[in-house]
């Protein structure tokens, strides 16, 4: 185990006990159980498997801070590993929008995974909302409050993102 995940791993013995319904869950069993689904979530999310991992590592250590505390611990992750996602897509879009455009647009011949590269290509709040409907299965309300923003505009962050992809995915 390396020194990062061991030192998120390890925990007293009053606190490696999970609260609430799961109580002889131990961190450690826990963390092994939803490592690989948060950072598939996170990597929908964020793009970029370097960036998810860390994501999801942090929202862990957030965890286990109040491991003792927390009646849902699953819930409490995966809202983490969300909000941590659309922070990590807000500084991305400030960043791209001060960053000076070096290259032109990408070229258009079929890549291997067509569909990955085409849902890179959306507005980072389109591919958020496209991956928390058809990857989470969320409903429009629920992508609003992960978003920080309404239903009426999560509709239109679905429709734009599909049109966008059917675009560029039908030949």
């Amino acid at each position: 185990m390396s020194e990062h995940h061991q030192a998120v791993t390890d925990g007293g013995p009053s606190s490696d006990r999970a609260p609430g319904g799961s109580g002889d869950e131990t961190f450690a069993a826990f963390y092994a159980r939803q490592w690989r689904p948060m950072v598939e979530l996170a990597y929908l999310t964020v793009g970029s498997r370097e960036q998810a991992e860390d994501l999801v590592q942090e929202a862990f250590a957030r965890v286990h801070q109040r491991w003792s505390r927390v009646d849902q611990p699953a819930a409490y992750l995966r809202t983490t590993v969300v909000n941590l996602g659309n922070d990590t897509i807000r500084r991305l879009v400030r960043y791209r929008a001060r960053e000076p455009r070096l290259l032109g647009p990408s070229g258009t011949e079929d890549s291997p995974d067509e569909l990955w590269d085409a849902l890179a290509r959306l507005k980072p709040r389109q591919r958020a909302a496209l991956v928390r409907r058809y990857y989470e299965g969320r409903q429009e309300p629920e992508i609003a409050a992960a978003l920080g923003g309404r239903a009426g505009t999560v509709k239109s962050l679905l429709h734009r993102g599909l049109e966008q992809l059917r675009k560029e995915i039908t030949p």
